[in-house]
């Protein structure tokens, strides 16, 4: 399963009846994540997610949405395939969402060829206002703050409002985690700058593993090395050729913390090397 998908499904998990309130309109009772797939059913991929939605007025539907990280031709085909088979198995009202993550010039909401015109819902989270969802809402739109517009220079914003919410500390964690993740999509730095204030709480969400596992976790640890010398060069002068090779070969994470701290609190830069030295 790819790293966004992942991402998505724990914010559905967490989040889908904010999410269908906002999109849809319907004031949620219940919800459920079909985890069953009907029968034959081969292209169903675990960035889709058949909802079954009991609304505060008894009326039931399925709603089923799809997450797109980029915009493939198949997609009308797919979701027609996969709403007529859910729609046999339990013949509810269906409403499809596609959430398309990446700008694409391509990306429709109607599929026609001879036979039949098929329309869904298209959300395209790149044209939406990153501004308007921090004053408005919901918050369980906040992990895709950075993909919206402007949404990178709002980001200490949603990060704040979710860390601040009244959210679980695991519902926190996830959604921190997937919005480090999902910033992965538009840059490499952000999803560092996330983590470097955050990893005291998102090493709780299950989703931490794909940090680890996706390379953002060296970013994380080029980011402290990065620290350790702009501090030394701050303080101290221009850095010896030595200790910035040594640094740059360090691979174990505590020993960068501790170096980190003791750049910011060594009284010369010969302190510095003498007490690196005695951990080569």
């Amino acid at each position: 399963m790819h790293q966004y998908d992942i991402a998505s499904k724990i914010l559905m998990e967490t989040c889908r009846d904010e999410l269908i309130r906002y999109f849809a309109g319907i004031e949620v009772e219940e919800s459920t994540i079909i985890e069953e797939l009907p029968q034959e059913t081969v292209s169903v991929k675990r960035s889709d997610f058949p909802i079954r939605v009991k609304a505060k007025n008894n009326q039931e539907s399925l709603m089923l949405f799809e997450l797109q990280t980029d915009w493939r031709k198949e997609v009308p085909l797919h979701l027609m395939d996969y709403r007529a088979r859910y729609l046999i198995k339990y013949g509810l009202k269906t409403v499809t969402y596609v959430v398309l993550l990446k700008p694409s010039r391509a990306a429709t909401n109607v599929y026609k060829d001879n036979e039949i015109r098929y329309a869904y819902n298209l959300i395209r989270i790149y044209e939406m206002s990153a501004r308007e969802i921090l004053d408005q809402g919901p918050l369980c739109l906040m992990p895709f703050i950075p993909l919206m517009k402007h949404g990178p220079d709002l980001l200490d914003q949603a990060d704040d409002l979710i860390y601040q919410s009244e959210k679980t500390r695991l519902e926190k964690a996830d959604m921190l985690t997937s919005m480090a993740i999902l910033a992965g999509i538009i840059s490499t730095d952000l999803p560092v700058q996330l983590i470097n204030r955050r990893k005291d709480i998102m090493i709780e969400s299950a989703a931490y593993d794909i940090i680890k596992k996706d390379g953002i976790q060296e970013g994380l640890e080029k980011g402290k090395k990065e620290t350790i010398l702009e501090f030394l060069e701050a303080r101290f002068g221009t850095v010896p050729n030595e200790l910035v090779d040594g640094i740059q070969k360090i691979e174990n994470s505590n020993r960068l913390k501790s170096l980190v701290r003791l750049a910011a609190s060594c009284e010369d830069m010969e302190t510095f090397r003498k007490k690196y030295m005695m951990n080569v």
